[in-house]
């Protein structure tokens, strides 16, 4: 079972869906270029919203990866954890400082240069830090040390928390220390500023760093260069938009969504993955602890369990339940003539044929210990049980597996059974005690036959724990 999103695999189906979506983003980009710069009206609320789908969706993946590099004690996770922190606390402050959400020029003494500084420093760390995340999984490919482990995600999450936070208050504070890119809520000098070509270069090249170092043979590479793909659109969309509330700004937010949904929708899918394998690995896991490890048949503990809920499902519906207990004749003298192994083989075999001689589906057969096995009958009366036990009789007879030493030349089984009554609930011990001494019973007679419980309209007190039978 696949532990670590690192080493999930990409299917054909997924790389034709990032395919997709790749093209579907660059398709809105060729087509939103020619009106980029065209003013649309200002929707108050949109601001707010876009800004906190970034910040919950950043925030809820870089939790997820942070909980990926505690299980998995890959650096390289922590890192990117920590980019995706950096962006949630970056455009959490720009919503603040952004003129016209909360204030007319903005909250925490923010200039008319803060917001537009505060985009360019979260779209030029982002991809910084990925690069740093990529640097650092190339470097330390192994797992980290157990001792200091959270100490060290702390600080791979927490050292790009703080630089987004000085950053931010430089734009801010001193926000004469940094180039002008806003005129009259115009962009126009963000699209020849170093600063914006920069930031473009270093998106694309942070993506194509990923696509040659990593071959995005993995879901979370592959879902990274969805997501660079789409930053780096609204990088270019928002250098061409050249002012707020055109239809190039709002694209280019909705892109920046995009980029922020894309790696935390592949770790939903990857947790939602892992939670169907756990599933299925739990299922084998417990079917695997039901079934005896030499027949493969329902073991002790598996019966000790269902039985009672068995017997109780008939009392409540007022119905029969038989109870048949099967022991193979002188299987002692069998082992200690023929060997444990053939003894083994024997089992197996008696096991087999005891399985499919049941027919219903209620009715399961279960190794109650050493060469004894228990079948458990729901809705099922004396009569009909006692043909039952004569059929799992004749079934082992058919099998033929020599035995020299006994009257018979082969293995045969005695059966004892039990039904419950309808009108007197009996617990299961006393069922289960009735159908052993119905099987004692058998022994005494000669073996290789069936005995029912009570056998005369005398009582018959069954002993109150089961006897050790004859061999």
């Amino acid at each position: 079972m696949k532990s670590s999103i690192m080493s999930l695999a990409v299917s054909r189906h997924h790389r034709v869906a990032a395919c997709i979506i790749a093209g579907f983003i660059l398709c809105v980009v060729l087509a939103v270029l020619p009106v980029a710069a065209v003013v649309e009206p200002t929707i108050p609320a949109f601001l707010p919203l876009f800004a906190m789908a970034v910040f919950a969706t950043e925030g809820l993946t870089a939790y997820l990866l942070w909980t990926q590099f505690m299980i998995t004690r890959q650096a390289f996770l922590g890192a990117l954890a920590g980019a995706y922190a950096y962006t949630a606390v970056t455009v959490a402050i720009q919503l603040l400082v952004f003129p016209g959400v909360f204030a007319p020029t903005g909250l925490l003494g923010a200039g008319a240069q803060s917001a537009v500084w505060i985009w360019a420093f979260w779209h030029l760390g982002s991809p910084l830090l990925m690069v740093t995340a990529l640097m650092l999984r190339r470097a330390l490919p192994a797992s980290l040390p157990e001792r200091g482990l959270r100490r060290a995600g702390l600080a791979l999450l927490g050292a790009p928390m703080m630089l987004s936070l000085a950053l931010c208050y430089v734009a801010i504070r001193h926000a004469e220390w940094l180039p002008q890119l806003v005129d009259d809520h115009s962009y126009r000098r963000l699209l020849h500023a170093p600063s914006g070509i920069g930031i473009a270069l270093i998106t694309a090249g942070t993506l194509l760093y990923l696509v040659f170092t990593t071959r995005l043979r993995t879901m979370l590479d592959l879902w990274l260069a969805v997501a660079l793909f789409a930053a780096l659109g609204d990088v270019v969309v928002s250098m061409v938009a050249n002012s707020r509330f055109s239809i190039g700004w709002y694209v280019a937010r909705l892109e920046s969504v995009l980029a922020s949904s894309a790696v935390l929708g592949v770790l939903i899918w990857e947790i939602s993955h892992l939670y169907r394998e756990l599933h299925a690995a739990n299922a084998r896991l417990s079917e695997f602890a039901a079934r005896d490890g030499l027949t493969g048949i329902y073991n002790r503990r598996y019966f000790e369990e269902r039985y009672p809920l068995a017997l109780a499902g008939a009392h409540g519906t007022q119905r029969a339940l038989s109870i048949l207990m099967v022991d193979i004749d002188h299987f002692k003298r069998f082992n200690d003539t023929l060997g444990h192994l053939r003894g083994d083989e024997c089992l197996i075999a008696v096991a087999n044929a005891l399985q499919a001689s049941l027919r219903r589906s209620g009715d399961f057969v279960a190794r109650f210990g050493g060469e004894e096995f228990a079948v458990v009958l729901p809705d099922c009366e004396r009569e009909m049980a006692a043909r039952i036990g004569e059929n799992l009789r004749e079934a082992i007879a058919r099998l033929a597996v020599a035995a020299p030493f006994t009257d018979a030349g082969r293995v045969t089984v005695s059966v004892g059974v039990a039904t419950s009554s309808v009108d007197a609930q009996a617990p299961a011990a006393d069922l289960l005690a009735q159908a052993d001494a119905a099987l004692y019973r058998a022994k005494e007679a000669g073996r290789d036959r069936v005995s029912i419980w009570p056998a005369a309209p005398r009582a018959f007190a069954p002993a109150p724990t089961i006897q050790r039978r004859l061999s």
